[in-house]
């Protein structure tokens, strides 16, 4: 086997070099402001009706408009009603057996370990279907504390969760009847 001079292949580099410098780069055109054509003028600005004109937002006081808008307040609130019961479903984690569960208000309902009671359901007036919300009180065998005690919100489960290792329980809807 032959071996290369270190020389003879720092040479021959030297020259394929030269030969890749020596090609052409093109040229670069200068950059006028605007490389696409593109229109980017700001045209005519028009007054919208009960705009304020730039000369009226300089004589506001420092603080602008806000400081006049500090004591305002909004608000809305749904007229709600209390359904006599509620539609649950609860799932056993460890067998994937999921039940829907009804409960009338002041009831209790068992689902394999647990106590699941209802204090109350609500939900908005107008619409029996949408959002509801109940106060559950839920206890599990073998444990000292309530797995859970507190509003569930129907459209947010998660919002408020049961955390319990094999079951959850989440609101479906308000029972009207």
């Amino acid at each position: 086997m032959r071996f290369v001079n270190p020389l003879c292949a720092l040479g021959l580099a030297c020259v394929l070099s030269t030969a890749a410098q020596a090609q052409d780069t093109g040229t670069l055109a200068p950059f006028n402001g605007n490389p696409g054509g593109f229109d980017t003028s700001v045209g005519s600005l028009e007054d919208t009706e009960g705009a304020l004109t730039l000369e009226e937002l300089q004589r506001l006081p420092q603080g602008g408009a806000m400081s006049d808008l500090e004591g305002i307040t909004t608000e809305t609130q749904d007229k709600v009603a209390r359904a006599a019961g509620a539609r649950l479903r609860a799932l056993d984690k460890l067998t994937g057996r999921v039940s829907d569960l009804d409960v009338s208000a002041g009831g209790t309902v068992d689902f394999g370990r647990l106590a699941v009671t209802l204090d109350q359901c609500r939900y908005p007036e107008g619409n029996p279907a949408g959002n509801a919300y109940a106060y559950l009180h839920i206890e599990a065998q073998g444990m000292e504390t309530a797995a859970f005690d507190g509003w569930m919100i129907a459209s947010a489960p998660a919002l408020n969760a049961m955390d319990h290792p094999r079951y959850d329980v989440w609101v479906l809807s308000c029972k009207t009847s």
